[in-house]
């Protein structure tokens, strides 16, 4: 069992462009199986440091908070916060697939609420997930929030349209 204390979680920086890569090219597999596939594009270590760049603009705006999770050192996984407005915000996250089941995604989503709530002063987090992804279901069902819409067909993963669901929370 991995300690939930040795977690680190900072901000995204043009210097991670090669740690990301490295992690985003090795857990593209085990992440596609849940989410849509992105571009071959974002998959170079110029795609990489614009997406950073992107999310940094974001972020100088208040409209997403891009951060990496580290164990001792080593990357494990990405948790943002993001379409922030009126006191509204999006919550996703994705953990290395030998991280899981080890407590990082339940530590990810509680230091996104607890940012969302006392940085950003947001009132309600949503998030999307597949029907299939039943762990991270429930993993938003443990932090209190509950199903508010069904999304038939919403997300094309691999060569199948998934039904999603979007979970909502009230924060604050």
């Amino acid at each position: 069992m991995r300690h939930t204390n040795d977690l680190t979680f900072a901000l995204v920086n043009p210097e991670d462009a090669a740690d990301l890569l490295v992690f985003e090219t090795q857990e593209r597999e085990w992440f596609e199986q849940y989410i849509e596939a992105r571009s071959e594009r974002f998959y170079t270590l110029e795609g990489i440091t614009r997406h950073i760049i992107e999310c940094l603009a974001l972020n100088a705006q208040r409209r997403m908070k891009p951060l990496l999770i580290r164990d001792k050192g080593i990357l494990i996984g990405r948790a943002n916060l993001r379409d922030m407005h009126n006191g509204h915000g999006k919550v996703g996250y994705r953990i290395a697939k030998q991280a899981c089941g080890q407590g990082v995604a339940q530590r990810a989503l509680q230091h996104l609420i607890n940012e969302a709530s006392c940085v950003y002063r947001l009132h309600t987090l949503t998030a999307v997930v597949s029907l299939e992804n039943g762990a991270s279901q429930h993993m938003l069902e443990k932090a209190g929030f509950e199903v508010s819409e069904t999304l038939p067909e919403y997300s094309l993963v691999g060569e199948r349209r998934l039904d999603c669901v979007v979970y909502k929370r009230s924060i604050g």
